[in-house]
């Protein structure tokens, strides 16, 4: 009489993932996102280290949290989700920290296109003149010469979160693949 194998568990193991990549996820990508924008602007643009400083970067570092979790939450969340499907469907020897980094990236990506989708809606709504209301030192690091660092800043952190997530659910044993079983052969 041979009896059935367990039920395959996912949704246990599932949730811990997304509850590890929305809790660790946007805090990794919101300590790595400032410094790597003004690193990648840096290089184009010695004004910015200037204008701004590093000291006021590492003050502004703190309050990044808030808008990290505001706007990485559903990226993360999403992007565990998608690692959930992905380690569950992966061989055995897969890399799944890699494989967590180009979904992280491309989650991140996506958020940078939901935000400069909004913000050219608010500019259509509101019109050009709020630009020039805002000092010139604090849109320089991310204007249209230097706005790509942004950009990259955010989908390289969101990389990079999902890279560190993947590694911090290998080191808890947190995975969705199947248990192997061995079956001793009927006598």
């Amino acid at each position: 009489m041979n009896a059935e194998p367990p039920p395959k568990r996912f949704w246990a193991p599932a949730l811990g993932l997304v509850a590890l990549f929305g809790l660790l996820g946007p805090a990794v990508g919101g300590a790595l996102a400032i410094p790597l924008a003004f690193a990648f602007t840096a290089s184009s643009n010695a004004e910015v280290v200037s204008n701004i400083g590093w000291v006021a970067a590492a003050i502004g570092h703190a309050f990044i949290f808030i808008p990290a979790y505001v706007f990485g939450l559903g990226p993360a969340i999403g992007a565990g989700l998608v690692y959930a499907l992905a380690d569950s469907a992966a061989p055995e020897r897969a890399p799944r920290a890699l494989i967590a980094a180009a979904i992280g990236g491309v989650f991140a990506y996506a958020l940078v296109a939901a935000l400069i989708s909004l913000g050219n809606f608010v500019v259509t709504m509101i019109g050009e003149g709020w630009r020039d209301m805002a000092s010139d030192w604090i849109g320089s690091p991310f204007a249209e010469e230097g706005g790509s660092a942004l950009t990259e800043a955010i989908v390289v952190s969101g990389t990079a979160a999902a890279f560190v997530c993947s590694l911090t659910a290998s080191l808890l044993g947190l995975t969705t693949r199947a248990r192997m079983t061995v079956r001793s052969p009927a006598i």
